[in-house]
């Protein structure tokens, strides 16, 4: 009797939280006689935003925060827009947990009892309540939208389609709004939101389980005209530059052509705002490394896109190199130097010598008034203006700019971008250096001392060649010609021969053996053609580093997008490794492998021509934390599944048995649709069909620091 009435009450509960979960999804309002309790949600009335309660914490962690957020409808996996309790978690029994409105306010509630408060630090947000089943019961107020409003019973919290939840007095659309969530973001900018003057409205999570206030902000800084700027815990992180400039530059994207995507920017009333495509879906986030990012949901791929994302570079972090440091990100590390006649100030307690964070201090001190100072000219210079540093002339001509600089002595710089004059009255900061031909030229004031030392230089050194004999001067240059020209002559000749050799000997290794019997009729590309379809190895065009090398993207002159893999001439793969990874290519012939579409070898250049992956390797995305949100569980299984079988294929089923030796997440590439493809066979061996064994006297695979075995 006791087990038949227990199953018809867990009957009944069961029916009741059905139920509750169904009124829960078909609403989209709180109101004061239909409050939101456990894991109940609403959902806006055309099914796009959900908001209840949830948690970020990975379901291996012993202890679970839960949060009051708003998520895409349908978007997996879930992605939060927005945020209550992001300073308050709650922990414990979610099902005490109520979300009501009280006194005109939303407020967030947690039912505690006696015997839990015992064991609970701190009640000044607490107050008794009532008696139940003997348990004395405490609220904790979590969280409150905290406005004065009116004492209405009417008041509403209602879920927009926009995103927006929206706290009003009364249930109609035209009553007051007392509270909304657009003028309180989380993290995320949705369209239709606004960025108002002096509000760091969009903070970055602490990190990707934790939602609370993290490093990074975003605002709109009055001080700085119009600039939006990324703050490091207060401190000047990154900056658009001119506001309208940097809006106008979206125009630019492939991505957005077409879409409906427009910023607005009201000085009026002080704030940016942006609206889209209501088909589509966009989002702008502040990311927990620093990263501002405009993101668009691919609905064919069922996953987030990353169309901008500023800083995308070094040179691009605010102050990276300090006062008076030039940045250049096609530099070798660092991408930092000072400005002729400056030198390197190191910071306290530093000494590393790719730090810049210093700045650079001059090397000459100014003596404006005795006119002993002169403007250096420093061409393909990027002007980022920061106006705590530099004065902008709306108007003025070169000579007006020069003439306002050269006549006051607290001008540091000046420059001329062909529309303002820019004035530079301390020191500057956030110089970038471009390519050749690019930007403008930024003239530095210097003590002459400075500009005329390589000058000075010049005239000694032709000074001291005039004291030489002239006839003994010719003489020493003659011999030295004739020896010279003869070394050259034998050198050159020398070389020569060796590259012949050395290429006759590589493309009969290539061609020779195996790769005949393999009956592919293999591509062979000339050296001139990779060079023009990678822009010579331009660093743009660069993937990622190979297991002996790096690897281009390029396109060939049929318009194929192929990936060019470049043996580095210090690898220690040679000839026999570099054969091996064509010849096992060629013969292996499965959509799990991939495809290796031609080969060039010339001189001591030995490079592989592949299909090209548009999703790069497997550890791009595992060990990004962005990137690896796309990897939901169904795409992992497919990459699994999809490795498996080719492991299988090289063990069983293809014509030699390859033992790969070498298999690791940068060694299995992605396509466009996420299929898995294994690669790199510089390492892989040959078995015998019965062969189970086999010995090496070669160390192959790859290196691991001894921390993390």
């Amino acid at each position: 009797m006791q087990i038949c009435k227990k199953n018809v009450f867990l009957l009944y509960y069961g029916v009741l939280v059905f139920l509750s979960f169904q009124v829960s999804s078909s609403t989209d309002t709180i109101s004061t006689n239909q409050p939101l309790s456990g894991f109940e949600t609403i959902v806006s009335s055309g099914d796009i935003f959900e908001l209840g309660l949830f948690t970020p914490t990975p379901d291996t962690y012993d202890h679970r925060n839960y949060y009051i957020g708003m998520w895409y409808r349908h978007v997996s996996p879930q992605t939060i827009v927005w945020v209550a309790n992001r300073e308050s978690p709650l922990g414990g029994d979610a099902s005490t947990y109520l979300l009501k409105i009280l006194d005109g306010n939303l407020i967030l509630h947690d039912n505690i009892s006696a015997t839990r408060k015992s064991h609970t630090e701190g009640t000044s947000r607490r107050s008794p309540q009532k008696i139940s089943e003997g348990n004395l019961l405490f609220h904790e107020t979590v969280w409150s939208t905290g406005v004065n409003s009116s004492m209405s019973k009417d008041v509403q919290a209602v879920l927009f389609d926009s995103g927006n939840l929206v706290l009003r007095d009364g249930p109609n659309s035209s009553a007051a709004v007392l509270w909304q969530s657009f003028d309180h973001p989380s993290d995320t900018w949705l369209p239709g939101g606004k960025i108002r003057l002096g509000s760091q409205l969009f903070t970055s999570w602490e990190s990707l389980i934790d939602p609370s206030p993290g490093r990074y902000s975003l605002e709109f800084d009055p001080k700085l005209h119009s600039l939006v700027t990324v703050w490091n815990r207060s401190k000047s992180y990154w900056s658009s530059g001119p506001l309208y400039d940097w809006l106008q530059s979206f125009k630019g994207f492939p991505e957005l052509q077409g879409t409906k995507l427009s910023f607005t920017l009201n000085m009026d009333e002080s704030y940016i705002t942006f609206s889209v495509d209501p088909q589509s879906r966009y989002r702008l986030v502040m990311g927990v490394s620093g990263q501002f990012m405009l993101q668009v949901w691919h609905v064919d791929l069922q996953s987030w896109r990353v169309i901008l994302s500023q800083p995308d570079n070094r040179c691009d972090v605010y102050n990276s190199c300090g006062s008076f440091g030039i940045c250049n990100e096609n530099r070798e590390p660092p991408p930092c130097r000072c400005v002729p006649g400056f030198k390197r100030e190191f910071s306290q307690g530093s000494d590393d010598s790719n730090d810049y964070s210093g700045g650079c201090k001059r090397e000459t001190y100014l003596h404006c008034y005795k006119r002993n100072d002169e403007f250096l000219p420093i061409e393909n210079m990027k002007l980022a203006t920061d106006p705590t540093t530099a004065s902008v002339l709306t108007s003025g001509t070169f000579r007006t700019c020069a003439s306002r600089c050269v006549a006051d002595c607290s001008c540091q710089a000046y420059a001329n971008d062909g529309n303002k004059c820019l004035v530079w009255t301390k020191d500057a900061f956030n110089l970038q250096q471009l390519d050749a031909n690019k930007g403008h030229t930024f003239f530095l004031r210097l003590a002459s001392s400075n500009i005329s030392t390589a000058n000075n230089r010049k005239t000694e050194h032709s000074k001291g060649k005039s004291i030489v004999l002239p006839l003994v001067l010719a003489s020493l240059v003659a011999t030295a010609a004739c020896f010279v020209g003869l070394y050259c002559c034998i050198s050159s000749r020398i070389r020569r021969k060796k590259k012949q050799r050395d290429e006759k000997h590589s493309r009969e290794l290539l061609e020779g053996g195996l790769i005949d019997d393999a009956g592919e009729n293999m591509c062979y590309l000339n050296l001139h053609d990779i060079m023009v379809a990678t822009n010579s190895f331009s660093r743009k065009k660069k993937l990622g580093e190979g297991g002996f090398g790096p690897v281009y993207k390029g396109k060939l002159p049929n318009g194929m997008e192929v990936a060019i893999k470049r043996l580095s001439k210090k690898s220690s793969q040679g000839l026999t490794e570099f054969k091996n990874e064509v010849v096992l290519i060629i013969k292996l012939q499965h959509k799990n492998l991939v495809r290796l579409l031609g080969y060039c070898v010339e001189g001591d250049e030995k490079l592989l021509i592949y299909e090209y992956m548009s999703n790069k390797s497997l550890d791009g995305l595992l060990f990004d934390s962005l990137k690896s949100r796309e990897l939901d569980w169904e795409t992992r299984m497919k990459i699994v599944n999809g490795t498996t079988r080719g492991l299988q294929y090289l063990h069983e089923y293809s014509r030699l048995r390859i033992i790969h030796r070498d298999l690791k997440a940068s060694n299995i590439l992605l396509d466009d649709e996420m299929n898995p493809k294994i690669s790199d066979f510089g390492t892989a061996r040959i078995f015998g069909c019965k062969q189970i064994d086999d010995s090496t006297q070669r160390i192959v695979g790859t290196f691991v620091f001894a921390t993390y075995l």
